[in-house]
Parts: structure tokens; C-alpha cells; sequence
């Protein structure tokens, strides 16, 4: 026999296995849904009635539910309300509070540990550093009590404001006339630019460096500087004639001398017109018999200028192939000559005009023509009989001048 059910659009009566309505065109519901849409419930399993003992049978399980297995953990019907969320709990807890608060405390202390050993710190350095620069001034050092610290240029003295000197009388000396009726090279004669000025103690205490020589070094160009750290300019060094010995070491052109003598080194590489020419030089052992130098305008086998120091007398000279040396300027350095110390010499030549100067202090302004060019070095003599002399040289600066 057929069976059939109701279309629940217009109520036509459609076979049951039709999936559409043949008179309205409706897609009929499924079969095993009923019309509210929902699946079917499941029957319900009666359970028998209670033995005769009182005990209620155990309950079959629906025959869709999977019996258990095993020591597993039942799973909860689907319709069992989940657990609820566990609410936040509100502020720190009393541990955490505590914590924080010493955390605190611990970081005061240490701001306020650190700011004391801070002022404790200055207070102890301003101390120290006091004291240092006190044994500083008392005690010298192994080099300053031997005399070797080389000065530089802002040890030397403060020069005065320009002080006009006048030229001191002459020594009576006469130049050596050459051919020509003057000296020889070109030298005037008497009262003319090579008159010969001398420096007495009283004048040299009056002379006065300017700041024209620091103008002179602002437009200058140095060419030539050695500290003698090492031999790399290639010194003699060595005996020479058997009373010379020659030597770079401990930062220093060492000359020393057996017997009386005189020697000189000259920078080889060029010959200058205008020039400043520097060099720190200390007599170690021969006092006042020994003296270190510049010379410059040198010209083999023809001469050169010598400014020689000793520790109470300096002078400037032409040294010639023949004849004796005409003197240019002489003279006592006392007050600013440093006996048995490092001395600073500087020459400035420019043209014929030639100035010396001392520890920056100047000592002559001479005007000479024998020697317009040639090459600048150092000198030493000594003046003692079979007796040692040493002289050494530290800082030789060649300067060009425009």
C-alpha cells in the first residue's frame, strides 16, 4: 500500500518517497525530520518494573551512546552546562606589595649610597691632586737632576714689550780688511753695517724679545726637524781624529771630547737665505770651557757664521779660510743664560740683517753681508787640555722664511 503525507505549502497529499510537491512544486521535508525541523528524538527505553527484591534494574544506554571503555573519564551529555570561568582576581597580593615596597627602599639606598662616595671621592682626588703637585715641586725628577729635560717653546721666559737698544761701543777689534778695501765678503768698513756691536752685562739685562719673532714663525715653513730618537738624518757618529766622539743616544746628539777642539754637523739637504734656525743645547761636562752653537751660511772651503754660547759669554763671529775672525756681537748673557741647564739658541737671518736670540730672549740685531746664503747646522768647542768635555743636543728646527 502507498503511503502519502501532506505538502506543508498547499496541503496536496504527496507520496511519501516524493521529494516535491507534484502540485506545487515545494521541496518536501525529509522524512526522518518532523515539521518543526528538529531531529527526531529518540525513543524512550521503558524499564521493567522492580524485581522482587526492591532494586531498581541498572538502566540500558540509548542505543546511539557508546558504551564505556576501560578506566576512561565519562564524557559529559551534551546538554551539560559548561563550568563556569574562574573570575580575575582584583589588586596584588600582600607578598607582592611587600616585595615592591623593599625594592624601593633598596634602590634610596643606593642613590644615597653613591652621592656620598661621590663627594667623599671629589674631597679625597682634591687632596691627592694637591698633594702630588706639592711633592711635584719638591722633589725632581731623575732627568731634571741630570739635566737633560729639553725645554720647549712655552718653557722659555715671557718676553717684554720691544725695548729699542742702542748699539753698545765696539771692543776695538778690527775687521780684517780683504780686497775691495772692506772686510772680507763684502763687509762695510768702519761705522758702516758691520761695525761690530758688543753686549755688555748691562745691556743684555735691558734687551728685550718681541712679538715680532712670533710673526716671523706664524709665516714661516719648517723643513726640517730632528729630535734625535734615532739616527734616520744620518750624523756622523764615531771617533773622529781621535779626540771626537760622536753618538745619538738617550734622545740625543751626544759630542765629547778627549782634548781641546771644535767641530760642527750641518743640515746637507739645502742651502737657505732666509731662516730661523733653533736648537737646544746643555754643556754636561766642561763649565765654562766648553760651548755649543749654530752656524749657518756655510760655504766649503770659503767660511761660514758661528754663534757660539758659553755659560758667561756668547759671541757672534765669521769663521774664515784665512785670517783672523772678525767678531760681529758679543757679550755677557748673565740673567738669562742657564748655567749647567738646557739653552735655547735661535738665529734669524733675513738678507743681511741677522738677530740671536737666547731662551727667547733677544740678544743682537746685526747687519752683515759676507755670507748671503749657505748651509745651517750645530757646533761645539772645547777649549780644555786633555781633559773630557761633553756637550748635547736636542731639538734642532730648521725654519724657512719667505
Amino acid at each position: 500500500m502507498t503511503t502519502t503525507r501532506s505538502c506543508p505549502s498547499c496541503g496536496a497529499q504527496v507520496v511519501a518517497s516524493e521529494r516535491f510537491c507534484a502540485n506545487c512544486g515545494s521541496r518536501m521535508p525529509d522524512p526522518a525530520t518532523p515539521a518543526g525541523g528538529q531531529p527526531a528524538i529518540e525513543p524512550t527505553i521503558m524499564l521493567p518494573p522492580p524485581s522482587a527484591t526492591g532494586q531498581t534494574p541498572t538502566p540500558l544506554p540509548p542505543p546511539s551512546s557508546t558504551p564505556p571503555q576501560g578506566q576512561g573519564a565519562m564524557r559529559l551529555p551534551s546538554d551539560t552546562p559548561p563550568s563556569p570561568a574562574p573570575q580575575p582576581r582584583r589588586g596584588l597580593p600582600l607578598w607582592a606589595i611587600l616585595l615592591l615596597g623593599l625594592a624601593g627602599l633598596c634602590v634610596v639606598g643606593c642613590v644615597a649610597s653613591f652621592a656620598i662616595l661621590g663627594f667623599i671621592g671629589q674631597q679625597a682626588a682634591s687632596g691627592i691632586g694637591t698633594a702630588v703637585v706639592e711633592l711635584a715641586s719638591a722633589v725632581a725628577t731623575p732627568e731634571e737632576e741630570s739635566g737633560l729635560i729639553v725645554p720647549t717653546r712655552e718653557d722659555l721666559p715671557t718676553r717684554p714689550p720691544e725695548t729699542t737698544i742702542e748699539a753698545a761701543p765696539t771692543t776695538g777689534v778690527a775687521p780684517t780688511s780683504g780686497a775691495g778695501g772692506g772686510v772680507v765678503g763684502g763687509v762695510a768698513g768702519t761705522g758702516g753695517a758691520g761695525q761690530v756691536q758688543t753686549a755688555v752685562a748691562a745691556t743684555a739685562q735691558v734687551v728685550a724679545a718681541t712679538a715680532e719673532s712670533e710673526q716671523l714663525f706664524s709665516g714661516a715653513r719648517e723643513v726640517f726637524k730632528d729630535e734625535f730618537v734615532d739616527n734616520r738624518n744620518a750624523w756622523f757618529t764615531g771617533v773622529f781624529e781621535e779626540i771626537e766622539t760622536d753618538k745619538i743616544e738617550d734622545g740625543v746628539f751626544k759630542v765629547l771630547w778627549t782634548n781641546k777642539g771644535s767641530s760642527y754637523e750641518l743640515y746637507e739637504v739645502r742651502e737657505l737665505t732666509n731662516f730661523i734656525a733653533e736648537v737646544d743645547c746643555l754643556v754636561v761636562v766642561g763649565g765654562t770651557d766648553a760651548s755649543c752653537g749654530l752656524v749657518f751660511g756655510q760655504k766649503t772651503d770659503v767660511g761660514f757664521y758661528k754663534f757660539e754660547l758659553f755659560g758667561d759669554y756668547y759671541r757672534l763671529f765669521i769663521v774664515q779660510a784665512e785670517g783672523d775672525p772678525p767678531i760681529l756681537a758679543e757679550g755677557n748673557p748673565d740673567g738669562i743664560v742657564r748655567p749647567d741647564e738646557v739653552n735655547r739658541l735661535r738665529v734669524v737671518k733675513q738678507g743681511d740683517r741677522i738677530r740671536l736670540y737666547l731662551n727667547g730672549v733677544q740678544l743682537a740685531d746685526v747687519s752683515d753681508s759676507t755670507f748671503p746664503t749657505g748651509k745651517v747646522g750645530v757646533s761645539t768647542n772645547s777649549y780644555l787640555e786633555n781633559e773630557a768635555a761633553e756637550i748635547n743636543f736636542d731639538n734642532f728646527s730648521v725654519w724657512e722664511l719667505q
